[in-house]
């Protein structure tokens, strides 16, 4: 069994391809089955109003010359037969619309749900572009192919049987074409999807290093590095052009074959009904039918391609979709685990505050203390204390080896409740805050949206916040993070609504390095009155200011669990910087 799963862990060929690469969520659920039985009496029903044109036809033949009442009926049965066709064409593109949006739907909750996750560690530009460019990818081969395939399958059968009732070498002659395109793209398909992931992935490469550049426009317009970074640009974005011409060939020779496939089902339909010397109006016949067959066939072409393209977004989505599953189901039994320790004697005292995070507190030696004191975590691992600080907050769910975290707030354990009872109780602020896109206002009770309104002037005097000089005043609008603020005014900000509520754990995360002398000054004094427990990283000068107490942590910091650890090599091997 391990030998057998060792084999299926996805492989990254050298032509770029990923073998065995893991499955995307299956299609067939919910209301999506039955749009694709929608679909298929959709390909049924062109295929019966294309009988009954030949049927048509046929009879049509007995029509004397000139006005007659046979010619006028036929025609008028012809008419609305193209105008049905047309209908259900129009119905199987909405059809195939609905099942594709339903889907990529479905996948983009789930990749944006990962970026909520614990562990989670993709760059911004990777997330948007899987969220947008490979979910297209899928959608465009759910809705223009699944769906015009299972409507072209049904369609071309039934054709392919009325042309055998009225004669076996008309059907032979229709499917002869067909087969002849079915090999060709055995042989196109391989290049074209090698090519079509090659052209992904530099793509997605040119968005990370474009989402990179403009986040950091502003430090390397004061390096005076616009041009080197232009320039790196218009190489990344000259390969992309490159690429792109060669994938356009093998696709141009992908859609050449389905028109010429097209063509000669009607061509050689007309030819073979010349040949046998059958009645002309069994031959329009046949043509009719293979007309009316040939639509699908010469989209067959496209279909292919969204094929490729599909499966060159399912090597980065599958496996970033497997280590999103992997990531969730680690972190909630992390937090089941949790959820199910007994409270300790030392956190019995109702106004007690234990935090015990095995791996980063010592053994019996657990971040603890009452409301009203301060402490400072120090280790011999600078990134120890901010590890805390996230474990604790569950950004970072930590190691899977280790004992469950055992982390009472006032007789509350933070992982038996829910995240609406957590931030009644534990307010954080961390330097570098980036705001959710909304109002000052909204910023402000974002973490107590239950609170009156009545208490925002007097927390926003306690962190010496003054919004008299925005234009909006509490209503002006937060855009990329916390434009128009000051960096001090967002420090500020942040604080504002960390002791909103004045929940009974304040946790501290190196603010006062984003604040001016006044707004260090102003911390000094919040963190000294404050009336619940406070834990803090940051500065040996605030430390001493406030009376805080130190805590020394663990000297080696757990890294953060995450696929990227070897457990979901997928993700890797799928090339992280894939789009």
């Amino acid at each position: 069994m391990l030998l057998r799963r060792r084999e299926r862990e996805p492989v990254l060929l050298d032509n770029g391809l990923l073998k065995h690469a893991p499955p995307l969520p299956p299609l067939l659920r919910g209301a999506r089955r039955w749009w694709l039985l929608l679909l298929v009496l959709l390909g049924l029903g062109q295929a019966a109003l294309g009988a009954l044109s030949a049927w048509a036809l046929v009879r049509l033949q007995a029509a004397p010359a000139g006005s007659s009442d046979l010619l006028l009926r036929a025609v008028i049965l012809l008419v609305l037969t193209a105008v049905a066709i047309g209908a259900l064409t129009m119905h199987e593109r909405v059809v195939g619309e609905k099942l594709g949006q339903d889907y990529v739907h479905q996948l983009r909750l789930t990749l944006l749900g990962d970026a909520l996750t614990p562990g989670h560690s993709t760059s911004l530009g990777v997330t948007v572009a899987r969220t947008t460019n490979d979910l297209s990818g899928v959608r465009n081969w759910v809705s223009q192919g699944i769906a015009p395939l299972t409507v072209a399958v049904p369609l071309v059968g039934g054709s392919l049987a009325t042309l055998l009732v009225l004669h076996p070498y008309l059907a032979l002659a229709m499917a002869t074409p067909l087969l002849m395109l079915g090999l060709c793209l055995v042989v196109w398909s391989r290049s074209a999807l090698i090519k079509t992931r090659r052209m992904r992935r530099t793509r997605g490469r040119l968005a990370s290093r474009i989402a990179d550049t403009v986040t950091a426009s502003e430090g390397i317009l004061a390096a005076g590095g616009s041009k080197r970074e232009l320039r790196n640009l218009r190489d990344a974005s000259g390969d992309l052009v490159e690429i792109a011409v060669d994938r356009a060939e093998t696709v141009g020779t992908i859609r050449a074959g389905g028109v010429v496939a097209s063509t000669l089902t009607t061509l050689m339909v007309a030819a073979t009904g010349t040949y046998l010397g059958l009645q002309p109006g069994v031959t329009m016949a046949a043509m009719a039918v293979a007309g009316i067959a040939s639509t699908p066939v010469l989209g067959i072409a496209r279909v292919v391609e969204y094929r490729q393209t599909y499966k060159s977004a399912r090597m980065v989505l599958g496996p970033a979709i497997a280590a999103a599953k992997e990531r969730r189901a680690h972190a909630k039994q992390r937090r089941k685990a949790g959820a199910a320790v007994r409270l300790p004697a030392a956190a019995d005292d109702a106004a007690a505050i234990l935090l015990d995070l095995p791996g980063l507190t010592a053994p019996g030696a657990p971040v603890q203390g009452r409301l009203g004191e301060i402490v400072r975590l120090v280790s011999d691992d600078p990134q120890a204390p901010q590890e805390f600080l996230r474990r604790l907050l569950e950004l970072s769910p930590g190691p899977e080896d280790e004992a469950p975290d055992s982390v009472w707030v006032r007789r509350h354990n933070l992982r038996a409740i829910s995240p609406k009872e957590t931030r009644v109780l534990v307010g954080h602020v961390a330097s570098g805050t980036v705001f959710e896109r909304g109002s000052v206002r909204r910023a402000l009770h974002y973490r107590r949206p239950d609170l009156d309104a009545a208490l925002d002037q007097e927390v926003l005097d306690l962190v010496g916040l003054d919004l008299a000089h925005l234009p909006g005043g509490p209503g002006t609008k937060l855009r990329r993070g916390g434009d128009p603020l000051s960096r001090a005014d967002k420090a500020r900000l942040a604080l504002a609504r960390a002791v909103y509520g004045t929940p009974p754990l304040l946790l501290i995360d190196g603010l006062e390095g984003d604040l001016d002398d006044a707004g260090r000054r102003m911390l000094e004094r919040l963190l000294a009155g404050y009336p619940g427990m406070v834990v803090m990283v940051g500065s040996d000068g605030l430390a001493a200011a406030v009376g805080a107490r130190e805590h020394r942590l663990e000297g080696e910091a757990r890294d953060a669990w995450s696929a990227g650890d070897g457990r979901a090599g997928a993700e890797g091997a799928g090339g992280g910087d894939d789009g």
